[in-house]
């Protein structure tokens, strides 16, 4: 190579390196990096930085590159008409609590999603809220965790929970038309907020505070877009969404308070720790996913005062597919089976108002997608993937 064309190449370089520059500095001045532009339409490049010009298409120009979170696709809901009860006596009422199903998903290279939450431990708690109970169901009551969202949480991330919340946020809205359309339309539906469902409310308010609380244009009384109340679609099926994890609680008559939980004794009984701290109130909650029962008498001069403290467990996996300290994954990125020490289950509590604050329980056990509740088995018509089992198949055939 000549002296003459090491030279041109040299020079050659220079000029590139500096156009190159000159783009850097006119994006780097107008706040962007390459990483925003979508599309460039045009460049004029000029050895002096000031006289560069670029006309380009920024990448949120035509939307997120990513499915957003949105709320659930509408559902059309026929409730059943509930026929008097058979068995309706003074004033009993009936609350069927619902604890912890922590619907998520994995989602697999191929596709193949992979729940947290046991569909047939739901289908047969559904059954259970369907059921003539003697009195008129006025309660149903989800302890919260209902919602997994471990995209939005502090442990250890897996690239299998990507695209998965708005797939979480569909099957949540779809249980609870399941729960309206099961209970018919006078029953109250109540979802409490648990630690897990906090988690997109923490998520955005730490890293996207600008967006905290938007609403939808010239609705002030909506709730905020990025709320489960409006993810879910709450209010079209008249479920009363009580937020404000760890406080939140509803109490289902005077004396018994329901509520998502704060507590995991791993060693040792939870409902005992709070029918120690809180003696003179009964508690139902949710949280551990064990199923629990502790009883507890302390006095006062004129009388002796009960409570009782207790769990029904939870609904989602106990195998563990649900990401937890004990659990894990293979380098595919597939849960390993490993057994929690969990229990499926619901309680269905009679009550009654008022001065009369009487209440008596049920913990109905769920084991393998079936139960024996008041003489009468019941099965699953799915098994824990929603997969139609053979045999409901058969029967509605």
């Amino acid at each position: 190579m000549s002296l003459s064309d090491s030279y041109n190449n040299a020079k050659q370089e220079i000029s590139e390196t500096s156009a190159l520059n000159s783009i850097e500095r006119l994006l780097k001045n107008n706040g962007l990096t390459v990483e925003d532009i979508g599309k460039i339409n045009r460049v004029s490049i000029s050895a002096n930085p000031e006289d560069t010009r670029i006309v380009l298409s920024p990448k949120w120009e035509s939307g997120p590159s990513w499915q957003p979170v949105q709320q659930a696709a509408p559902t059309i809901v026929n409730p059943k008409v509930r026929q008097a009860p058979s068995l309706i006596s003074s004033d009993w009422k009936v609350a069927v609590a619902l604890p912890d199903p922590q619907i998520g998903y994995r989602k697999y290279e191929d596709g193949t999603l992979d729940p947290f939450h046991d569909e047939a431990a739901m289908d047969v708690a559904l059954q259970i809220v369907g059921l003539d109970h003697g009195h008129p169901l006025a309660q149903i009551i989800n302890l919260g965790d209902f919602l997994d969202l471990p995209m939005y949480g502090t442990y250890e991330q897996e690239a299998n929970f990507a695209h998965t919340a708005q797939l979480a946020i569909n099957r949540g809205h779809r249980f609870l038309a399941e729960q309206r359309a099961n209970a018919g339309v006078d029953a109250r539906i109540i979802l409490l907020e648990g630690n897990h469902d906090k988690r997109l409310n923490r998520f955005i308010n730490n890293n996207a505070a600008a967006a905290y609380g938007i609403k939808v244009a010239n609705m002030p009384d909506s709730w905020p877009v990025l709320s489960l109340q409006n993810l879910l679609r709450c209010e079209e099926l008249g479920v009363e969404f009580i937020d404000g994890y760890p406080a939140a609680a509803h109490w289902i008559n005077k004396r018994l308070r329901a509520m998502h939980g704060d507590r995991a004794n791993a060693s040792g009984s939870t409902a005992a720790q709070y029918a120690n701290s809180n003696p003179n109130i009964s508690t139902l909650f949710g949280h551990t996913h064990r199923m629990e029962q502790q009883s507890k008498t302390v006095f006062d001069r004129d009388q002796a005062i009960k409570s009782v403290s207790f769990s029904p467990g939870c609904l989602c996996r106990v195998d563990g597919a649900v990401p937890s300290v004990k659990g894990g994954v293979d380098v595919k990125g597939q849960a390993l089976q490993y057994f929690e020490n969990w229990q499926q289950g619901v309680s269905v509590i009679f009550f009654k108002d008022g001065d009369d604050d009487s209440f008596h329980f049920d913990q109905v056990h769920i084991h393998k997608g079936k139960t024996m509740y008041r003489g009468e088995e019941i099965l699953a018509t799915v098994d824990k993937f929603g997969t139609p089992l053979q045999s409901s198949v058969s029967a509605q055939l």
